[in-house]
Order: C-alpha cells, then structure tokens, then sequence
C-alpha cells in the first residue's frame, strides 16, 4: 500500500484484474471495458498483458476458445466496492452471473484476482482468488508482466508459474492499455 496526497489521504492498493470473454470481439470487449474502469477512476496506473487464446475450462462442450488477459493496475476502491464495480461493467457487456451456465460462453468475465497483500473473505468474494493458483489463463498473462507490478498477496504464485506456455495457447494480440 502506499498513501497519495494532496488534499486526501486516499489508499492507493495494487490489484490483478482477468479478463476474459469467448463470445464477440474479446479484443474489443476488453479495450471497452477497460476503458470504462480508467474513464470512471477505478483503476489507474494500467499495464495489460497480451491476450492469449486458451481453451475453455469446465463448462459445455463445443465452446469458442477463450480470450483470457490481466491488468495489474491502482485502485483507490476497497475490495469490495472494486468487486462491485466489476461487476457493474460485465452487466453493461451483456453478462447475467444468475442466468448463465457455470464456465459457459461469455461476452466477458472480469475476476478480481488479487489485492494488495490482503487476504479477505466475505461471502461472494475470496482474495487472492481461490483458484488462481489453478489457473493457467490467469497466472499465464500475469507473468508476462513486470513482477514487481503483481500484488503482494500472489506475487510468489506467479512467480512460480513456469515462463513457457504450453504449445496449444498462444498469444492473440498485444492488449494496449488506456
């Protein structure tokens, strides 16, 4: 954490952001998105990963393959209100978290991944992420990123993810930040 001034005495924490979409134009759906959270001040500071193409996880067969990226990023939100406003952008995409089939398709997933050093859990978020750790397309884009801009809480899981991508996922494009 560190504190920013002049005027307020406002906390400014480090979080990893994925994203992640298989339905529409992911590139796209992402720059949009991401554009929302830096236009609306919940996230500063902005460094994007590629996006790489992955297969789906879980969910039905016959699936598109997924777009999957991060964003570390400064937020001056608690997790919570961060969550929140997460979700608020997926639903202007499109999404409905109680209609959907679990690890379906999507038009976009943001999962707040990790915050801070903190280690939280109230019902409907857990930080760091429960499953980061399992996840390939997650821990795959963050490493691809400065490590000294992965939040303390799952820096060392990054860390340990092996630099080489298996051969069936590869990168689709650079993801430009705002």
């Amino acid at each position: 954490m560190l504190r920013i001034s002049p005027g307020a005495d406002r906390v400014v924490n480090q979080v990893l952001v994925a994203f992640g979409a298989n339905l529409g134009h992911p590139v796209a759906t992402f720059r949009s998105a991401l554009d929302v959270l830096v236009n609306d001040g919940v996230l500063t500071n902005v460094n994007c990963s590629p996006i790489f193409s992955t297969r789906p996880v879980g969910g039905p067969t016959g699936q598109p393959d997924f777009g999957n990226a991060v964003v570390a990023a400064a937020t001056t939100c608690g997790p919570r209100e961060l969550m929140i406003r997460l979700l608020e952008v997926e639903r202007s995409f499109g999404r409905d978290r109680d209609r959907e089939v679990r690890w379906g398709p999507r038009h976009l997933d943001l999962d707040l991944i990790a915050f801070a050093d903190l280690r939280y859990v109230v019902p409907g978020l857990e930080l760091p992420h429960p499953r980061a750790r399992e996840r390939a397309f997650v821990l795959g884009p963050a490493r691809a990123l400065p490590l000294e801009e992965i939040p303390l809480s799952i820096r060392e899981i990054v860390r340990s993810f092996p630099t080489q991508w298996p051969k069936e996922q590869h990168s689709q494009e650079v993801f430009l930040c705002s």
